[in-house]
């Protein structure tokens, strides 16, 4: 860890400009290069990738399966694998795939900094930044409540496998209504944690007065401008470049 105490205010600073560059971008060089950027900057700031590089390992069939729609509906360039006049497989759909799959990385890996501070942390830095107070909560509870949801999905498969079902063998229509018959306690047994926390938070007097007052006050550092004048210097070289 390079930066071990970075305010969040200039942590969600660049993760709005690394995400923004990756949805505006379009060229995969440029791309490429915001990733690296996106995944230098996580591991500055102590984000575990290694363990979200491993989780992504299950996106791979999705992402063969877009390659192939980008070809047949939005076929471009040279034809790679064809089935009489319809192409699977184009240069230009292969093209859109690595910009499709370079934008979801630099994504995922901007929104791993947010994961290296702490909840009170980052609710109090888009407070300072003028944001309500609510507002700030719930986009914090966002970011922690999704990992909750994908262990919730992935406790549910380990069931299903327990009970002799080997998803990997079986069939794509299968596999569809696997998914499809745990899709449904997922949702509930989420629905029920957000309402459980829900009444806590209520219970501990959440909104009982109209403005708060915080122990924890942020101030940004010398090397906090640093950062700051250095990710919007990046920004501004490849928007106009």
């Amino acid at each position: 860890m390079i930066f071990p105490e970075i305010d969040p205010r200039i942590k969600v600073l660049i993760v709005a400009c690394l995400s923004s560059l990756g949805v505006l971008i379009t060229d995969n060089r440029t791309l490429g290069l915001i990733l690296l950027t996106s995944v230098i900057v996580a591991l500055s700031f102590g984000a575990q990738m290694m363990q979200m590089i491993h989780k992504l390992k299950k996106l791979l069939f999705i992402i063969f399966i877009i390659a192939i729609l980008q070809s047949v509906f939005m076929p471009s360039g040279e034809t790679l694998i064809g089935f009489g006049q319809i192409a699977l497989l184009t240069v230009g759909g292969l093209e859109r795939t690595g910009e499709f799959i370079l934008r979801m990385l630099i994504i995922i890996s901007s929104a791993a900094i947010l994961t290296t501070s702490n909840q009170r942390e980052i609710i109090q830095g888009l407070i300072q930044l003028k944001l309500p107070y609510e507002l700030a909560f719930m986009s914090s509870m966002g970011i922690h409540f999704l990992p909750l949801l994908a262990e919730s999905f992935t406790d549910a498969i380990t069931a299903i496998q327990l009970r002799g079902v080997d998803i990997s063998r079986i069939g794509i229509k299968d596999k569809v209504d696997t998914y499809l018959y745990i899709l449904n306690p997922v949702i509930t047994s989420a629905i029920l944690k957000s309402h459980r926390i829900a009444m806590s938070i209520e219970l501990r007097g959440f909104r009982a007065f109209p403005q708060r007052t915080s122990i924890l006050v942020l101030k940004l550092k010398a090397r906090d401008y640093s950062l700051m004048a250095a990710i919007l210097l990046f920004s501004g070289i490849i928007v106009f470049r």
